[in-house]
Formats: structure tokens, sequence, C-alpha cells
């Protein structure tokens, strides 16, 4: 693929936002057949699911870069630059890199912007020569342009009730498109119930040996104060300085026969499950002679190496403390709600909200609600973004402000803010603080 465009990536993947998502994994494969089909250089790991994909992305490429791998992750949405989404070795690809990938796909004008990239990250993985790729899905599976690259073993976090406009209208609707995709030597789910489990069984692809994480190992938290910096971000020139997430949590793990403990950089219980998960897709891929055998020592080091920004992940930018998760939906927030309790701030913050118009609204106010002392909402730049006048009549008396950069100036000083309801509206604070975020 030679030649560095003019234009970057982000102007030259724009047109392909207003194209119409559509089912059928046709122009993948043809697209992929074209470049040498190089999904078939190097094994692949599909991580699906409603939440947690990109926190369980992010824990197995850490765990198996720390075993002496060199891997391709491939995540999405991104926070702040399209380039976050391609990483090899831990290092996210250049800009000019990533322009140059997207400028030669233009000569299958048939993929959507998710496909590009796609097919991007696969090629990028197979010129570099990378031991095992970690892709996160889209949305879906069945169709999910990232089930393209047959996967050796496939993780599905859990299943929620995001994306119900192109998914089903029920769990169970959304369970049979993800588990569409389980397939592979291995497939391993980190939660279900009985409203899903069925129908994950019934609907992965057959033959494929279907676990539960718990199988394979386990994960348990316990408080660990520590004021190292994580996820550090430095705040804009100016009257902001550099800040830290200092809240992370203790963890004991057990793979098989390998025990050890570590720092968990990333908070909230619900990460356990996410790590828990991550450490199974290790020990898959080491069971079938794919990977490594496990060593305590290289998994506590790949645990507290891992970054995964917008996640429970603390900042100070222009005197104000701030919290930022992307909590996009009813699951999500429920999970953010309890990580509030724990961390003993319900009751003591201030709120920065706003969210795409296909997001359950009403149901994350009332869990937000009861939890923040005060609430400022703003619209996102988006064209799916939900008006400012419908955010406020969720928040009743809360304050409004023109965009998310406007109302860092304005949040109050004197307790902490947390920002949440959208990865973009995450992105645009993190963008307007400045600062490395990848």
């Amino acid at each position: 693929m030679p030649g560095a465009p003019d234009l970057g990536a982000e102007a030259l993947l724009a047109p392909r936002l207003e194209q119409r998502i559509l089912p059928g994994l046709d122009r993948m494969r043809r697209a992929l057949a074209a470049l040498g089909n190089p999904e078939t250089a190097f094994p692949c790991v599909l991580v699906l699911g409603t939440n947690g994909k990109g926190s369980t992305s992010a824990l197995l490429d850490a765990v198996l870069q720390a075993h002496g791998l060199t891997t391709g992750l491939y995540t999405s949405p991104h926070l702040v630059a399209v380039e976050e989404r391609i990483r090899v070795g831990g290092a996210t690809i250049a800009r000019d890199r990533m322009a140059e990938l997207v400028a030669a796909l233009s000569r299958f004008p048939d993929l959507s912007y998710f496909e590009t990239l796609t097919c991007a990250a696969l090629f990028e993985f197979a010129e570099r020569k990378v031991d095992i790729a970690v892709m996160e899905a889209g949305l879906g599976g069945r169709w999910d342009a990232s089930a393209a690259a047959a996967p050796v073993v496939a993780l599905l976090t859990n299943v929620g009730t995001d994306h119900m406009r192109w998914l089903g209208p029920t769990r169970a609707a959304i369970a049979a498109e993800k588990a569409a995709a389980l397939s592979g030597r291995e497939a391993i789910v980190g939660i279900w119930d009985d409203e899903v489990e069925a129908v994950i069984r019934a609907s992965a692809a057959p033959g494929t040996p279907i676990s539960l994480a718990s199988d394979w190992a386990t994960v348990r938290g316990h408080r660990a104060p520590d004021t190292r910096p994580r996820n550090r971000v430095q705040g804009a020139a100016g009257p902001s300085a550099p800040s830290a997430a200092l809240f992370g949590q203790g963890v004991t793990f057990e793979v098989g026969a390998t025990r050890g403990e570590a720092r968990l950089p990333l908070a909230g219980e619900h990460q356990l499950g996410n790590l828990t998960l991550a450490l199974a897709g290790a020990a898959a891929l080491a069971k079938h002679g794919l990977g490594p055998a496990l060593e305590a020592v290289a998994i506590r080091r790949g645990i507290e190496a891992v970054e995964w920004p917008g996640r429970l992940q603390w900042c100070r930018a222009f005197g104000r403390e701030l919290l930022v998760d992307g909590a996009h939906n009813r699951e999500a927030m429920a999970a953010l709600a309890g990580a509030l309790d724990t961390m003993g701030l319900s009751g003591k913050i201030h709120l920065l909200f706003s969210c795409l118009d296909d997001k359950p609204l009403d149901a994350m106010a009332a869990l937000l609600r009861p939890r923040v002392r005060s609430v400022t909402v703003t619209r996102i730049v988006s064209s799916r973004a939900t008006p400012a006048a419908t955010l406020a009549a969720a928040f009743p008396g809360c304050r409004r402000a023109a965009s998310a950069a406007a109302a860092l100036l304005e949040l109050p000083t004197d307790r902490p803010t947390l920002v949440t309801g959208s990865l973009r509206l995450a992105g645009e604070v993190l963008a307007a603080i400045g600062g490395d975020h990848a």
C-alpha cells in the first residue's frame, strides 16, 4: 500500500460515515482477498459483548505482551484520534501510516467506516508480522467486520441492551447475534444467565467448545492504596496541571496452577470480571499451543502495565478534579453507580453529562440523579447527539454548557465532577484537556 496521501485518515474516512450499516461479510472478504488475505498471517482472538470489550482486549493484549509476544490490538471507538484503534506492541499506529492505509483502501468504496478500519488493521498486523492479534468487535457479531478474521479463540464479555436498533428488541435476540460469531478452538463467556445461556449455546458455531471464564481463571479484588500515577493526563497549558488516576485495586489471580498478586490500575468491580475473561483467553491460547505457558511474574507485569483511558479515569484540569467514564448504556451505568458507591463518592460529586440519541437517557439519569449534587449537560459533537433541551428535561435544575470544552471552565471547583454518558463526551473532554491519552 504505497504512497502518502495529502489528507489525514479522519478526512479520508469522513465520507464513509454517511454509509448505511449493511449486514454481511462479503464486502470484507472481497477486500481481504484482494489484499492477499492478511488475516491468515496470524492467529486472532475476537472479543465480543455489550460492555467491557475494550478493557478485556487491553488486558489480554498487555498480558500477552508481558509474555514476550508482539501483539496487534484493534479496538473501537477511539476517544481522541482514530489512530488509537490500531496498535502494535502497545504503540499506536503513526498518523501518516494510518492515512496511507486508509487512502489505499479507497479502491473499495463499498466498505463502511468500520470495515475500512478493520481491513487497515488486519493489513498492518500482517505487515508488522505480529505474533497474535486481539480484535474487539464493533457491534453485534454475526455480521461484524471483525468476524472476517476467523478467530482461534472467541471471548464474549456479557449480553446487555445496547444497539437494539440493529441487534434486536430483546436480550435473547442480541445474544443470538453476538454468539453467532463464537467460533474457533475455544469460546469463553464472561457471564451469562438463564435468559441467554441457551441462546448462546445454540447460536455459536457448531462444534465450538463453550465454557465460562470462571472455568479457566479466578480473580479476587481487594483494596490496595497506591498514589502512583495511572492513566496520566497532562492538562492544557495555563491553569491546568498534571494529574493521575489514584484509584486502582489489588487483585489475586489464579490460572490453573499459576497464582499471584498484582495491582490492577482499572477501578471498579466489573474490571475483575474483565480481567478474569482476559486471563481465560490467555490460558486458552496456551492450551492450544498458540501462546506461551503463563507465568505469574509476567501476568503481574502485564496487569500492572495496562492503561485504558476513559474508564473511571481521574484527571485534573483547569483547577477541577474530573472522573471520566464512558458508560453509555443501562448496564454500564449501573456498574458505574456501584463504583461510585464503593468509592464513597455518591452524593459528593458534580455531573457533566451527554449521550447519543439512541441511548436510554431516562434509565441512565435515574441511576445518576441520586448520586450527584448538581448537574451540567451539554450536546456532544455528533449528528446523533441528544439535544441539550432533552438532556435538561432528564436532569431538572441542571446547568447547560455550549460544549464540553466550555463546560470545563464552568464546573465547580469545590468537588469532583463525573464526566459520563458517552465515550464521545469522554473523548471531547480528554481532547480539551490535552495530553497523551493513547
